[in-house]
């Protein structure tokens, strides 16, 4: 793991933001800086490695932390040539940036799949795991049918309730039993949503959800 340290800029939103002052915090506690900061730079070995809005910023450092800096091959894809997944995206709600997930509301994302034989007795399968490889959730379908052409596999979720940060999409897709691809799907999926989770990063938990919180008398 690199020795890194980060260093984020927030403009505070508060009377100094109001009489035009910028405040600096220094911090390791990401869901801090999430939660207060809208510019934040990354400092390593006293350069400057990155400078931007705060999802960016923040999710490339714990990318870079989690994988210690090393260049992985992922999983190996099939060596068939009937199909192959190219791309993937975000497509509702349509965002400048399609692989950022910036809403807790409905989602669809669709994986392209170029078909040059078509697929009679397909199985399909789809997960989603988090920086640690943790299983957050998957899926699968049999009896998939695939005429050749380009085909896109769509995913509606009525919400994704994550926790903010970097994700990674696997699909693969098998004919009567043999492999045909199977990627790791890139660019990473980087969830910049609000977030409703403890100030304190140790009580961070995987999902993001929105509450309520209300003191009322016991009848």
């Amino acid at each position: 793991m690199s020795n890194l340290r980060s260093v984020y800029q927030a403009m505070a939103d508060d009377a100094g933001l109001r009489a035009g002052r910028t405040v600096v915090l220094v911090s390791h506690q990401l869901n801090q800086i999430r939660r207060l900061a809208q510019r934040v730079i990354w400092i390593d070995g006293g350069s400057i490695r990155q400078d931007g809005p705060t999802h960016e910023v923040v999710s490339a450092y714990e990318s870079a932390m989690a994988r210690g800096e090393r260049n992985g091959g992922g999983s190996e894809r099939g060596a068939s040539n009937k199909a192959r997944f190219v791309r993937w995206e975000i497509t509702e709600p349509r965002a400048e940036n399609s692989h950022v997930l910036a809403t807790l509301e409905s989602v669809t994302i669709k994986f392209v799949v170029e078909v040059s034989k078509a697929i009679r007795r397909g199985h399909h399968g789809i997960a989603l795991r988090n920086l640690d490889q943790q299983l957050i959730w998957a899926w699968a379908a049999d009896d998939v049918e695939l005429t050749v052409g380009t085909r896109e596999l769509c995913y509606t979720f009525p919400m994704l309730p994550l926790r903010p940060g970097p994700y990674s999409w696997h699909v693969s897709l098998y004919d009567e039993g043999t492999l045909v691809d199977n990627w790791d799907c890139l660019p990473e999926m980087i969830v910049a949503t609000e977030v409703h989770q403890h100030r304190s990063d140790e009580w961070n938990g995987i999902l993001n959800v929105p509450s309520r919180f209300a003191i009322k008398e016991s009848k």
